[in-house]
This record gives structure tokens, C-alpha cells and sequence, in this order.
């Protein structure tokens, strides 16, 4: 059974877990870093693979949590094995509605080339905040994983979700995630630096990607 620790969940509730483009992680760990977001809490179960990350010098838990002012980070640091997937989501949206969050905002990417932002809603509220962040409802499609998950558990909890993606073609698409932390800012009233995103961006295009792979 998943365990969850943490000080609260007030305000937006950005989940950051491996997927399309590796978005969600990326821009995850890059506002983890680049606000200096302090770690809240974890969240655990017996069924992940028994793995931890050790980074600079503290040991964090496969999936943990970090807070701003007004919003939490939940950052999970593995893909989480489909039978468990459900469990953890309903831990951590059953502890956002507990706790009065204003909404869940998943960040992943969507197959495509291009920029721009896009967005799958769970209900109206949700769909709201899509359409100030000027963002592009995608109206046919198929989300699975962990995003699946959190929309159709926020949805049976009567929870705002939000997917917010980024346009991904690249297997650690850094546009993606800049794309999405760029909609990010104004929503949670935080200027994110992406100057370095960006460097960090050519420099796995140049060291890792073969132009050739993606036409």
C-alpha cells in the first residue's frame, strides 16, 4: 500500500513523472533546482523496486515532494510499475482534496513537432486554467500511465486536473519542458530562468541525438 508524508498540499499540485520526452522529470528537476524548492515529503510503497537516488548528498525516495509558496513538486524519481500506479495516484490525490488544492497540474509531453503548449482537462475548472495559460485543447487522443491515472482519479474525487504538455520529439525533448515551465510561470506567479534549459537542451542534441533518428 503507497504511504504519503508530507507537510500539505495546498495550492497547485504540479506532478512531474516520467513520460513522453522524459517532460514531466525534466522540468520537474529543473524547478526543483532552480527555485531551491525544499523537500515536504515522500511518498513509498513496498512494491517499487527497493532503489534511491543519492543527490548531493541526501538520499530522496522514488517519488518526493517539494514546495514553493503557493504550489507543490511531485517528483518522481523512477517509472512506476503499472500494478501500482492507481495506489500511488490515489494517495496523492486523495491527500491534495484533504487538503484543499486548488488544482492538480500533470506536465508530460505530447507526440508531436513543433512548439507550443497543449492540454487534456478533467473537468471545466481544469479546462478553464487551460485556456487562460493560452494553451490548446486537444480534443481526440489517449493518455496512459501516470497522467491517466491522476485525471481519472481527480475526476471521481472532484479535484481540478489539469495535463499540460509540451510539443515532444525527442526521447529527453528539452523545448518540451521548456515549453511547459514557460505556461508554468504566470500560473504559479514564479519566474523560472531557462537560459540554462536551453544550453542543456543543444548540448544533448549535439552529444547524444542523431539528427537522421528523427528525419
Amino acid at each position: 500500500m503507497a504511504v504519503l508524508r508530507c507537510q500539505g498540499l495546498g495550492g497547485y499540485v504540479v506532478v512531474a513523472f516520467p513520460g513522453l520526452g522524459l517532460v514531466g522529470t525534466i522540468a520537474g528537476r529543473y524547478m526543483v533546482e532552480k527555485l531551491s524548492l525544499k523537500p515536504t515529503g515522500y511518498i513509498y510503497d513496498k512494491r517499487v523496486v527497493p532503489i534511491m537516488r543519492v543527490r548531493e548528498g541526501r538520499l530522496l525516495y522514488p517519488v518526493n515532494i517539494y514546495s514553493g509558496q503557493n504550489f507543490h513538486v511531485v517528483l518522481s524519481e523512477v517509472i512506476l510499475p503499472t500494478d501500482i500506479t492507481w495506489d500511488i495516484m490515489a494517495s496523492l490525490v486523495g491527500r491534495a482534496k484533504r487538503d484543499g488544492a486548488q488544482a492538480l497540474i500533470i506536465i508530460s509531453g505530447v507526440l508531436m513537432e513543433g512548439e507550443g503548449l497543449y492540454y487534456i482537462a478533467g473537468d471545466r475548472r481544469a479546462s478553464k486554467i487551460g485556456e487562460e495559460l493560452g494553451a490548446t485543447k486537444i480534443e481526440n487522443g489517449v493518455v496512459a500511465g501516470a497522467s491517466a491515472a491522476a485525471l481519472a482519479l481527480a475526476r471521481e474525487m472532484g479535484v481540478p486536473a489539469l495535463l499540460l504538455l509540451g510539443p515532444a520529439s525527442h526521447p529527453q525533448d528539452y523545448g518540451a519542458a521548456e515549453a511547459v515551465l514557460r505556461g508554468l510561470q504566470g500560473l504559479l506567479g514564479v519566474s523560472i530562468p531557462l537560459e540554462d534549459l536551453k544550453e542543456r537542451g543543444e548540448k544533448y542534441r549535439s552529444d547524444v541525438v542523431d539528427p537522421k533518428m528523427y528525419g
